[in-house]
C-alpha cells in the first residue's frame, strides 16, 4: 500500500465540497456521523470500494453500509422503495437505523460482500449530510479504523489509526450515539434485528405494529442470516484485555499491571476505589448510569485504556434490559 499522510480538515463549506469531489473522482474520505467515523467511498468507484478493504484490512466478504442523503433518490440502489421500508424510513431517517433490503441493479456487489441484499441508511450528522448531497451518490463506509479495532469517535482515532493509509479525514463533531447504527433486515416477512443499536426492536414494532425478531432470536440461528458488518464473536477491541465484571467481583481481584476500571454505580466505583488502593496501578472512570451516555462514552473510553498503556479494562456489567442491549453486544465482542 502506498505511503500517505492524510489531510485532518475542518468541515467548511469548501472542505465539505473538497471531500465531496475527491470521493467522486475516487479517493477514500474519512467523515463523521452521528454513529462513528466512517471511511467512505463513492458507491460508483470499484476501484475505492477495493482501497477501503485495504486501507482497514478488512475481508471483501463483509458487506459495506451504502449512506445517502435526506430524501435520496434510492430507484437503482435498491430493488424497490417497499411500504415497510418507507414507514422506518420516515419514522427514522436520519438517524442510526440501517435497513438491510434487496438490492438493486446499480448496487455493486463489491458493496455488499456479493450478497443479492445490501444495508442501507441515512446519517443525521450534518457534515455526513452535506458531504452526501454534494456527492450525489450513495456512499459505502465502514467505521474508519483497522478491521476488528476500536471503531473511531473523534477524528484524532482517525488519524492515528488510519492517517498513513489514506488522503482525507474530514472533521466535525463528536458522534451523538457513539456505537454503529442498528440494522434491521427486511428480507423476511418478519422483520429481524441483525446489530442492536439505540434504535430499539420495540421502537421498531411501534412504529410497523407488527412483531420484531430480536438480536438474540437472530443469533441462535447466524447461518440463515444476511451477513453484516459488527458480526464477528470478536470485535471493537483494544489492545487492553477487556473483562466485563459486577461489583462483587472487584474485591477478590490481585492485579499486576496497570488497570482501567470503568463503571457508574456507587458500589463498583467504591470497589474500583479500594482496588486502586490495595494494588496501585489501577485509574477509575466514572461513567453516567445512562445507557445511552455510556454509549456515546464507550469507545473513546476503550481508546484511553490503550494511550494510558492499559494491560486490562475492568468494565462494569450493564443491567440486562433492552435498553441495554447495544452496549452489552459491543461489551461481548470487546472481551470476547
Amino acid at each position: 500500500m502506498p505511503h500517505v499522510h492524510a489531510e485532518l480538515l475542518a468541515p467548511t463549506a469548501s472542505n465539505i465540497k473538497r471531500c465531496a469531489q475527491a470521493l467522486q473522482s475516487g479517493e477514500l474520505v474519512a467523515f463523521p456521523t452521528e454513529t462513528v467515523f466512517g471511511l467512505g467511498a463513492a458507491v460508483s468507484q470499484l476501484g475505492a470500494i477495493e482501497g477501503i478493504f485495504k486501507a482497514k484490512g478488512r475481508p471483501s466478504e463483509h458487506p459495506l453500509i451504502a449512506h445517502v442523503a435526506p430524501g435520496a433518490e434510492l430507484t437503482g440502489w435498491v430493488a424497490e422503495l417497499t411500504p415497510t421500508m418507507q414507514k422506518l424510513m420516515n419514522a427514522f431517517w436520519p438517524g442510526p437505523l440501517t435497513l438491510v433490503v434487496p438490492k438493486g441493479e446499480r448496487m455493486p456487489f463489491e458493496v455488499t460482500g456479493r450478497q443479492n441484499s445490501v444495508g442501507i441508511r441515512c446519517p443525521s450528522h450534518p457534515v455526513a449530510i452535506e458531504l452526501l448531497k454534494a456527492t450525489g451518490v450513495p456512499v459505502a463506509a465502514p467505521s474508519a479504523n483497522r478491521f476488528g479495532k476500536v471503531s473511531p469517535t473523534r477524528a484524532s482515532h482517525v488519524l492515528a489509526e488510519l492517517g498513513d493509509r489514506i488522503p482525507f479525514i474530514l472533521d466535525g463533531d463528536v458522534p451523538e450515539v457513539g456505537i454503529e447504527s442498528t440494522i434491521v433486515s427486511l428480507l423476511d416477512d418478519q422483520p429481524a434485528i441483525l446489530r442492536p443499536g439505540a434504535i430499539t426492536a420495540a421502537q421498531i414494532e411501534a412504529v410497523l405494529g407488527v412483531a420484531v425478531k430480536s438480536h438474540g432470536e437472530v443469533s441462535k440461528t447466524p447461518n440463515a442470516n444476511p451477513r453484516v458488518s459488527g458480526a464477528l464473536e470478536k470485535h471493537y477491541s483494544p489492545d487492553a484485555k477487556v473483562w466485563v465484571l459486577q461489583a462483587s467481583e472487584l474485591a477478590a481481584l490481585q492485579l499486576q499491571n496497570k488497570t482501567l476500571c470503568v463503571g457508574w454505580t456507587d458500589e463498583f466505583l467504591a470497589q474500583a476505589d479500594a482496588l486502586r488502593e490495595k494494588c496501585g496501578e489501577v485509574l477509575v472512570e466514572a461513567l453516567s448510569d445512562k445507557p445511552g451516555e455510556v454509549a456515546k462514552a464507550l469507545y473513546a473510553t476503550l481508546r484511553q485504556a490503550d494511550e494510558l498503556a492499559c494491560r486490562q479494562v475492568l468494565f462494569e456489567k450493564p443491567g440486562q434490559t433492552p435498553d441495554w442491549e447495544a452496549v452489552n453486544d459491543r461489551l461481548k465482542r470487546a472481551s470476547a
